[in-house]
């Protein structure tokens, strides 16, 4: 079967709806371990409205096909509000195998972009993910845990006081898979 424009429209329109319910004005503190020196580490992800479109490869074009830049915003709000038509796009791109792109802004990460590519193949040591938290750009700590590592109780895991400083694991029950 043939992936068309219009299946990428329909799909970015509808990833719009749940990167707004699951993402939009979250912050995630993805929690590592460096394999190089054993070291536990973090990064804090931002989700904003003008990180949309890096996620989704396309391009927003004006009538005479032109790309249009600076328009993320403008991106985002025409696919929550269903505007977004075939002839504003450009570039459609599709996969299996993805990593998520991050770029530093200030003291944080944003999404960047999502490569069609294996982790393992970008990079010579890639981290171990032992956790994902989650919490709302406003809040002050992280109480929502997304992700544990298999296998790992983070009530064990000794966390470096900087990270123990931004979470809170009142709620977080170990559960053994």
């Amino acid at each position: 079967m043939k992936f068309t424009k219009e299946d990428a429209r329909k799909r970015v329109l509808n990833c719009a709806k749940q990167y707004q319910q699951n993402l939009l004005h979250k912050k995630l503190l993805i929690i590592f371990r460096e394999r190089q020196d054993n070291s536990i580490r973090f990064i804090e992800v931002i989700f904003h409205k003008r990180n949309y479109q890096h996620l989704t490869g396309l391009e927003l074009t004006n009538t005479e096909g032109k790309i249009l830049q600076h328009q993320s915003k403008n991106f985002y709000r025409k696919c929550i509000e269903n505007k977004l038509g075939l002839n504003d796009v450009d570039k459609v791109m599709g996969g299996v195998n993805f990593c998520l792109g991050l770029s530093r802004e200030n003291d944080v990460f944003v999404p960047s972009s999502a490569l069609l590519e294996d982790i393992k193949k970008l990079t010579a040591s890639p981290s171990q993910v032992l956790a994902i938290f989650e919490k709302d750009i406003d809040s002050e700590l992280y109480s929502t845990v997304k992700h544990v590592a298999k296998g790992l109780n983070l009530h064990h895991l000794i966390l470096p006081p900087e990270i123990n400083s931004k979470i809170s694991l009142e709620h977080y029950v170990y559960r053994r898979k």
